[in-house]
């Protein structure tokens, strides 16, 4: 159990809203590789959009500006960040996606199952936890996942949690199925992002959100400002619940494999440098050798 102090003049900026699209543009000028696996001086052009799970929205940027870095090209990298279910859902209806980030292995094999992925592989490019985080100052005393069972100290706190079908709130309710819990009242969010923000703000006691997110609020404690708020608690699940990290695997459509500059995006992903970016982030690593499903 860890704990972090959180300005109350950055509560607020933990996490965009669901389904949010971040533009981000860059033209490189005599990108050289150094050899190490990185992308190289490849020309990449164009577009690519990517649809990514919504735990992915604070890392999106710095990918993007990392891979314009690396090129010699001008390219544009268009998010589109929403829980993993809803963005199978919008490209199976059809929405214009070049690139599929999933943050469960589940949503993945939904995607490949859609003729908008005929001919796709899918290959993890990093991991993450759950946890559990309270709102600042921990108004309910939360110390563990016992208190919010029943007869616990915070049996009646407000628990905010990712829908079922999302990967992060498959993993909440495998850990409170474990745990024999039933929450009282709990909000369902429909994606971490926005479970995340309820937390910064205080409108809920605590929520079961991604190492990732809890480390984004750990970020913002040590703003510009310097300023000193109240604590918040993360509870560390993995140490009390037989749960494994989940896997995010990534696929090109139809459309992205006749996309050049997506295929070079998905090759970057799984580079040092990508990985490197991510882990500083909160994620962990994953071999980039490793297809999706490979045991």
């Amino acid at each position: 159990m860890t704990t972090t102090r959180i300005p109350r003049s950055v509560l607020a900026v933990s996490a965009l809203g669901a389904g949010a699209s971040l533009a981000l543009s860059a033209c490189s000028t005599d990108g050289d590789s150094d050899g190490s696996g990185e992308t190289g001086t490849n020309a990449a052009t164009g577009t690519v959009n990517v649809f990514a799970a919504a735990s992915l929205n604070n890392v999106g940027e710095e990918l993007a500006d990392a891979f314009n870095a690396a090129n010699a090209g001008d390219t544009e990298i268009v998010f589109n960040f929403a829980g993993s279910s809803k963005l199978v859902q919008q490209i199976g209806q059809g929405a214009d996606a070049d690139l599929f980030i999933s943050a469960d292995e589940q949503n993945m094999d939904a995607a490949l199952e859609l003729a908008e992925f005929d001919g796709a592989d899918a290959q993890v490019i990093a991991t993450n936890l759950l946890v559990l985080a309270t709102a600042p100052g921990n108004p309910a005393g939360i110390e563990s996942l016992d208190d919010l069972a029943s007869g616990g100290s915070a049996e009646d706190a407000r628990i905010a949690i990712c829908a079922d079908g999302v990967p992060c709130g498959t993993l909440a309710h495998q850990v409170l199925d474990e745990k024999n819990i039933t929450l009282a009242s709990p909000t369902e969010e429909a994606n971490v992002s926005d479970v995340a923000t309820k937390i910064a703000t205080g409108e809920v006691d605590a929520g079961f959100i991604y190492a990732t997110d809890a480390q984004a609020l750990q970020d913002a404690a040590s703003g510009a400002d310097g300023s000193d708020g109240e604590a918040i608690t993360v509870i560390d699940i993995a140490a009390t619940v037989d749960i494994e990290p989940n896997l995010y695997p990534a696929a090109l459509t139809v459309e992205g494999q006749d996309n050049d500059t997506a295929a070079a995006f998905l090759e970057f992903l799984a580079t040092d440098e990508a990985a490197e970016i991510l882990e500083k982030y909160g994620f962990g690593a994953q071999d980039a050798d490793e297809e999706h499903g490979a045991q």
